[in-house]
């Protein structure tokens, strides 16, 4: 079954903005998740979700709800997040707008509304993200609450993106509004890159985009919970730690600029690489110090002795500082 039974759309021809949620066992979450989005002050015309294989009920909630008209996508088998992100992509070419929702995030009433009006001026491909607040699983506001300047969205500086790109400090996928134009976007998600897949692929996409935007307002809620995939991806070592290095080299190359610019750049990425290794070192080191060890070592083989030590200096004058940031789990 292509679409929701009873919960028909108008055609793709005729749709000028569409979300698309894909999801895996979201029966926690998604339900608050549809309704932010039957909640918006300007509906989407078109609601996909792109099912992963659910093995609960997400079908079940799915199909019971009626607040908005839903379209029930599922994949013939489980593919993973990243690649039923890129199934999600495939539907980018159906609207004039295209709106990615991650299953256990919210967004709130004028979100669509405003990232589309952000937008109205900018040429096919361009872009728009919105600032976002941090909730956990029962939704309450976590890490401070983000306070509503009610500001509009303002053009912000390609070279600019991509410096946080490169230094991980990503947008996140459902405060991203894309203008698409009716066309398909021309990058994917990386498949191997389970942790920092999106770093990456906003910093290819801001590469071809013609225009950013940023609106300067909590527009976005992203929840983390014990089950999210940084929750999963800790345990990882090539997922949570060295593959942040490959994402800060994919994505500063993007840059365009001089030979010593670029020099500079992938020196300070170096030192930044080692002081985050150093960071997740210490939120182990308690709790697993055979994995706290094994951190330490990855990072020290992949940097020149120099650069490891001066982030490691990073951190612990930081330390010395501010105090000790130890955590039981990162939260990226």
């Amino acid at each position: 079954m292509n679409a929701h039974k009873g919960h028909q759309t108008s055609s793709s021809d005729s749709s000028e903005i569409i979300t698309v949620i894909p999801v895996y066992n979201g029966e926690n979450y998604l339900q608050a998740t549809l309704e932010s989005i039957a909640r918006q002050t300007r509906r989407p015309d078109r609601l996909l979700i792109i099912d992963d294989g659910s093995t609960d009920g997400t079908e079940d909630l799915v199909r019971a709800f009626k607040d908005i008209p839903c379209e029930w996508h599922p994949n013939p088998q489980n593919l993973g997040l990243f690649p039923n992100l890129n199934k999600a992509l495939e539907k980018a070419n159906e609207a004039e707008f295209f709106h990615l929702l991650l299953a256990d995030d919210l967004v709130v009433p004028e979100f669509i509304e405003t990232s589309c009006q952000a937008l109205k001026d900018a040429p096919t491909l361009s872009f728009s993200w919105s600032d976002i607040q941090w909730i956990d699983a029962e939704g309450k506001h976590t890490k401070g609450t983000v306070e509503d300047s009610g500001e509009a969205g303002a053009p912000f500086s390609k070279r600019t993106f991509l410096t946080r790109e490169s230094e991980l400090q990503t947008v996140s996928v459902g405060s991203v509004m894309i203008r698409t134009g009716r066309r398909s976007i021309p990058c994917r998600f990386r498949t191997d890159l389970p942790q920092v897949a999106d770093c990456v692929f906003y910093g290819e996409l801001a590469s071809h985009a013609k225009t950013l935007i940023h609106i300067p307002r909590p527009l976005c809620h992203i929840r983390t919970h014990a089950t999210n995939m940084t929750s999963k991806n800790i345990q990882s070592l090539k997922a949570w730690v060295t593959d942040e290095w490959i994402a800060m080299q994919e994505t500063a190359r993007r840059m365009q600029e001089g030979a010593l610019q670029r020099w500079l750049r992938h020196q300070k990425l170096r030192c930044l690489f080692a002081a985050r290794s150093r960071v997740k070192e210490q939120w182990m080191e308690h709790s697993q110090p055979d994995y706290a060890r094994q951190i330490r070592k990855a990072a020290r083989s992949a940097l020149p002795l120099p650069h490891y030590l001066l982030g490691r200096m990073s951190v612990l004058v930081r330390d010395m500082i501010k105090g000790r940031n130890v955590e039981e789990q990162a939260q990226s």
